[in-house]
């Protein structure tokens, strides 16, 4: 106890003397108050914000181990107080805190809808703004915390108990920024680039897969600075004369300009529902395992519809919100990072939905999670025009089965809500139980696999695909009922391969069955159905790519509207039979160096598209 009691005596003298020191006018308390306040409340928010998804315990050990980053922005802003005088000062501090507050409630109000933070691209891009829709006027009682020493603030100033005789000081302005950009500095140091900061999705300069991480390590102000950087810059920025020749020369030598075919206009004026089956890999259709078909319905639908055997994945920086990407804009994606997060403000004018749209059909896109979850909502909404979204709030989310809500219960819900749809529609949305680690309940597994087989990535991998498969039927029966699918082509496709992108090293060594599902081709498989079609095998060599016009040339959309902003082929119109995969290794077969080379280039001219938003800004020229 005596210690105790000397190390308390200890800490309220260490008080005192900063106090003495740094305390002795009215204005460096308010200073000082500024920092701890604005310091507090950070830290309040990011705990807030981290409550969605987890624990006040979690949630706040979590922000405050990023406490030292938010008190180095805190000082940035901070800093510029030195440059007024006398009241100037006073009010600086005093409407720099109460902005602050008024940021952090919009951030918060705007979050607890949309699980996003408001930026400058709101202001240019009014489609990123409130993608859900719903009231952002949500306040609750712990919002009042935020604004009680703005009050008190405020009083002192007005019953002048807060005074200032301080000179515009520009050695303590380059002390306190110097301060602050050491601290932030360094933090990036310990954080982005050595990875010390405990948490893996953690980053001051890069996005993660949603705004709550995007936030977590840079605080509010960090989080803000950078995204008002961002959108100014690529609003002014513009493509190089370079860059526009290299794409347009690609764009031109990519068309084929053939004659139609039987193809052109196939489905024309039905539905279209997009069904982006997770971790489909080709390999599965049409084969048996332990003497049961792992995927007997889309076996079936293979052998009814238009079935391309050759699709390979194009998945590049990103997973499935790229398989997102490249079907919607056709457009190949980002190596270096995850195209979604960091450019989902550019716009494509020619993209699926617009396509769509142009003709008179309704767009919805869904995916059972919250709106901010890779930002697929702000892509669908900004980037690719989609009129509907539909999040895990339009679900009951009564049954989880693999990484979320299962595909039963989804699928089941979704095929009551297509029923209130103004039609002609088009309708987009990804599966979720067959999402690795495959890791499905033992009831609903059916396949009666080995036990060492059942125990490993390839057994959970067939009884994921085996159950999804089930509630496709499931699915497909309920559309038939209603009716709703006479009218209705569905495209079914896998967003990448599964248990081979990321398990191929443990599964390699099982002895099972011949090995016959051992090779890695990076294989989706693309099947298109509709009641009494003509079946037909498609086995020209394409990808998520070519997905965009092929499906415009079926529904009968005119080529010149979409053929100079597309970067895929006409499947099934097509004399060319190569395609490129991440690794950029040439699949199918080139008939010269000219086609080789223009294969090769496809990720970069890619990369030139996006980073510059090529197609939004040679469309504002016309």
């Amino acid at each position: 106890m005596k210690f105790l009691k000397l190390l308390f005596t200890k800490f309220i003298s260490y008080i005192i003397k900063f106090r003495d020191k740094f305390l002795d006018s009215p204005i460096a308390k308010l200073r000082f108050i500024t920092v701890l306040d604005m310091l507090i409340k950070t830290i309040l928010f990011m705990t807030i914000i981290h409550m969605s998804t987890s624990n006040f315990g979690t949630s706040f050990t979590k922000a405050f181990s990023f406490s030292i980053v938010y008190l180095g922005f805190v000082l940035l802003l901070y800093s510029f107080g030195y440059m007024f005088t006398n009241k100037k000062q006073i009010l600086f501090y005093i409407i720099l805190n109460a902005l602050f507050t008024i940021l952090i409630i919009s951030d918060l109000w705007y979050f607890r809808v949309n699980r996003d933070f408001l930026g400058l691209e709101n202001i240019f891009l009014h489609a990123t703004f409130n993608p859900s829709e719903l009231s952002l006027i949500n306040p609750q009682i712990i919002d009042l915390v935020f604004f009680i020493d703005i009050i008190s603030i405020i009083t002192l100033f007005i019953t002048k108990k807060i005074t200032s005789v301080q000179k515009r000081s520009i050695p303590k302005f380059a002390i306190s920024l110097t301060t602050s950009i050491a601290i932030i500095l360094g933090s990036i140091l310990f954080i982005d680039i050595f990875k010390l900061s405990g948490y893996s999705t953690a980053s001051i300069s890069k996005p993660q897969w949603n705004p709550a991480e995007t936030i977590a390590a840079s605080g509010p102000i960090g989080y803000h600075l950078q995204e008002a950087s961002k959108s100014i810059t690529r609003l002014i920025s513009k493509p190089s004369s370079d860059d526009t020749n290299e794409i347009e020369t690609w764009i031109n030598n990519n068309k084929e300009n053939l004659p139609d075919n039987e193809f052109k206009g196939l489905f024309k004026g039905k539905n279209v529902i997009f069904l982006q089956i997770e971790s489909l890999e080709n390999f599965v259709i049409g084969k048996s395992t332990n003497g049961k078909e792992i995927a007997p319905f889309l076996t079936k639908l293979s052998k009814e519809g238009l079935y391309f055997t050759n699709i390979y994945e194009q998945n590049n920086g990103g997973d499935s919100i790229d398989c997102d990407f490249l079907i919607n804009s056709s457009t190949f994606t980002l190596g270096d990072q995850i195209t979604a997060l960091n450019y989902s403000e550019n716009t494509y004018p020619n993209s699926l939905p617009r396509l769509f749209e142009n003709i008179g059909y309704n767009t919805i896109t869904s995916h059972a999670e919250n709106y901010s979850a890779f930002n697929w909502s702000k892509l669908h909404k900004n980037a690719f025009g989609v009129e509907t979204l539909w999040s895990l709030n339009e679900y009951n989310n009564d049954e989880a089965v693999g990484y979320g809500i299962s595909d039963r219960t989804f699928l089941n819900q979704l095929s009551e809500k297509l029923k209130t749809l103004k039609q002609p529609f088009l309708f987009q949305s990804p599966t979720l139980s067959s999402h690795g680690p495959f890791a499905i309940g033992k009831q609903y597994r059916e396949l009666n696999l080995p036990k060492e087989v059942d125990e490993s990535k390839l057994g959970g991998y067939f009884e994921s695909i085996h159950y999804t498969d089930a509630q496709i039927k499931m699915f497909f029966d309920k559309l038939s009922e209603s009716g709703i699918l006479n009218n209705t082509v569905v495209v079914m496709y896998g967003d990448h391969t599964g248990v081979h992108k990321y398990y191929n090293n443990e599964i390699k060594d099982l002895d099972y069955e011949g090995g016959w599902w051992k090779n890695y081709d990076h294989k989706i498989p693309l099947i298109i159905y509709t009641p009494n079609m003509k079946p037909s095998v498609i086995t020209a060599s394409g990808g998520q790519s070519d997905f965009l016009p092929t499906i415009s040339y079926l529904m009968g959309i005119d080529k010149s509207l979409y053929e100079n902003t597309s970067m895929g082929r006409v499947l099934v119109n097509t004399n060319r039979d190569s395609t490129i995969i991440r690794t950029k290794e040439i699949e199918g077969q080139v008939k010269s160096p000219e086609e080789e080379q223009h294969v090769l280039n496809s990720y970069i001219i890619g990369e030139k598209i996006i980073k510059t938003n090529f197609f939004a800004k040679a469309q504002l020229k016309k």
